[in-house]
């Protein structure tokens, strides 16, 4: 996976920094999560007023994290596909 992620997706986001899917753009299903995803749009606006910038690569059983900001991308998490979910508290603070 390591090799893969340095010779394949690393320069594919360098290139195509846009190739993952939105990750706002997916549909909440429970009203924790409508919750969690309006403070997570709270705080990624203050970063940008893009709100397509928080991005997800599939990458065979991992689950990437990403945001194209300000010219640079930020590899935010890498998960595997049996893990829940990303987080959020841990990387944006309370």
């Amino acid at each position: 996976m390591l090799d893969e992620l340095l010779e394949t997706v690393i320069p594919n986001l360098g290139r195509f920094p846009e190739m993952g899917r939105p990750f706002m753009a997916r549909q909440p299903r429970s009203v924790e999560t409508t919750n969690a995803l309006a403070t997570l749009r709270a705080k990624l606006s203050a970063l940008t007023p893009d709100t397509d910038a928080l991005r997800e690569y599939v990458l065979k059983d991992y689950l990437l994290l990403y945001a194209p900001i300000g010219g640079a991308i930020y590899l935010l998490a890498i998960r595997h596909q049996r893990q829940l979910s990303f987080d959020f508290e841990g990387h944006w603070g309370r």
